[in-house]
């Protein structure tokens, strides 16, 4: 009865007509993906205030946080769109419509961070360009810590400046350096040109909050009487309306989902044999998906309570930029895996790569569970890191690989566009593996002191 009445709550306050509502930013269909290249579940479709902008407004949004990325205003919150809790995301909306010629200038600097990206998009559909931080440019007098794919150069100092622009017209043979171009052609009638600047893993004491340790990049429209910072261009009350929109629409479904599903039907106990059929991990494998990271490939599987207990995750842990085995050519940039409400697209938590358990052969071992059904033995002295599950029926855990060194035959990377399917073959070990498990076989092959891949395959066993 008590979620009864806070259900009702929720529809009387009218989050339920708007969860059930969406924007340019969800998905056009089952299969399509969101915010940082993870699948969406449905189509959820209905015109937003910016998707609804007529051809003829020169529509120009400057920066706002996205998919609950923490401000100082805002500092906690729903994160939302299957992103990554340890990164944050920014966005710009422009009009395709502006005359040809027309430039915007980004005047940034460098991050203290483990990576960083500029990227452009096409409203809801695929990408058209792309500035990792390894190509962007430092100006004169300035130095770039970003010096290679998978590495950073440690030396430099973070802070240095650097010029990015994005110019209306169609992309020469060959692109101007730090140059992302807009052809109106690529875009349907009502659709918003999307930049987004993304910071992962900020250093040292540095939180999410801090982008980096430097200001937001400023934007400038440069016209013929001089440059004019795209926050006085800012038409903040579309601006403001169909942006919050959107939010509103992910942190309804987000909450709702929570109410409802508070104390689930699920996990009811299994037994130890026959265990319920293994989840399967997939390589994301679509380069044209919505909103993409081009720096990061994604490896998901999906996730029922219904076998009840817990989910138990393998794999190999690549090295990584400033891990304590990077060494001079690390496996890749950054991994995590994050845990997310495949519905409601919610991100519960994650663990990064520099905080996760280790065991002494090198590989990773993640149980997912419900709160109630978390193992006592689930923890990092035992070789074990620990993911709630959530409160949605279905979950959808995220392995990320981001800038794979040329050298890591066996990352995420190498697996060639349209070949998913050879996924486990090319990365061996590095390519998760999961099985169900009951807690009491879980806890029985863990109190007998047995290695994470002991307990693994005992599970996977049923016995």
């Amino acid at each position: 009865m008590r979620n009864m009445r806070r259900l009702a709550a929720a529809l009387v306050s009218g989050l339920f007509l708007v969860s059930f509502a969406a924007g340019a930013d969800d998905a056009q269909g089952v299969g399509a993906i969101n915010a940082d290249g993870a699948p969406l579940p449905i189509d959820l479709g209905a015109p937003d205030a910016l998707a609804g902008t007529p051809k003829g407004l020169n529509l120009a949004c400057d920066w706002r946080p996205a998919n609950g990325t923490p401000t100082t205003a805002s500092p906690t919150g729903i994160r939302y769109g299957y992103i990554e809790l340890a990164a944050g995301y920014y966005q710009v909306f422009l009009s395709p419509y502006f005359p040809v010629g027309t430039t915007f200038r980004i005047e940034g600097q460098y991050p203290k961070a483990r990576n960083f990206s500029y990227q452009l998009y096409n409203g809801p559909n695929g990408g058209l360009g792309y500035l990792p931080d390894y190509k962007v440019q430092p100006d004169p007098g300035s130095q770039s810590p970003f010096n290679g794919v998978n590495t950073l150069d440690t030396a430099i100092q973070p802070g240095g400046h650097y010029t990015v622009r994005i110019v209306y017209g169609v992309a020469p043979a060959t692109p101007a350096p730090n140059t992302l171009y807009v052809t109106a052609k690529n875009f349907s009638l009502g659709s918003q040109a999307v930049f987004i600047y993304r910071i992962y893993n900020a250093l040292g004491n540095l939180d999410v909050i801090d982008h980096g340790g430097v200001p937001l990049p400023t934007v400038y429209k440069e016209t013929a009487s001089g440059d004019v910072t795209l926050a006085s261009l800012d038409n903040k009350a579309v601006c403001d309306l169909g942006i919050g929109q959107r939010n509103l629409r992910r942190v309804a479904r987000a909450q709702l989902s929570d109410i409802v599903n508070a104390n689930p039907q699920y996990p009811k106990p299994i037994a130890a044999k026959p265990v319920p059929a293994a989840p399967v991990f997939m390589l994301r494998d679509n380069a044209s998906d919505v909103l993409l990271n081009s720096d990061n490939r994604y490896i998901y599987a999906l996730l029922s309570q219904k076998p009840g207990d817990l989910v138990l995750m393998r794999a190999r842990a690549p090295t990584y930029a400033t891990g304590p085995k990077a060494g001079s050519d690390p496996q890749l940039r950054h991994w995590s895996i994050c845990q997310n409400a495949y519905v409601t697209v919610e991100t519960y938590a994650c663990i990064e790569d520099s905080n996760a358990t280790i065991d002494k052969d090198g590989f990773f071992n993640i149980v997912i569970s419900v709160p109630a059904k978390r193992p006592a033995n689930a923890v990092p002295s035992r070789g074990f890191d620990w993911l709630t599950y959530g409160t949605d029926q279905q979950a959808a855990p995220i392995l990320r690989h981001m800038l794979a060194s040329p050298n890591f035959t066996q990352s995420a990377f190498a697996v060639p566009q349209g070949q998913a399917a050879s996924a486990p073959l090319i990365m061996g070990d590095y390519f998760p593996v999961s099985t169900y498990c009951a807690n009491s076989v879980f806890s029985a092959h863990t109190n007998a002191g047995e290695t994470p891949k002991q307990v693994f395959a005992a599970c996977a066993a049923g016995q």
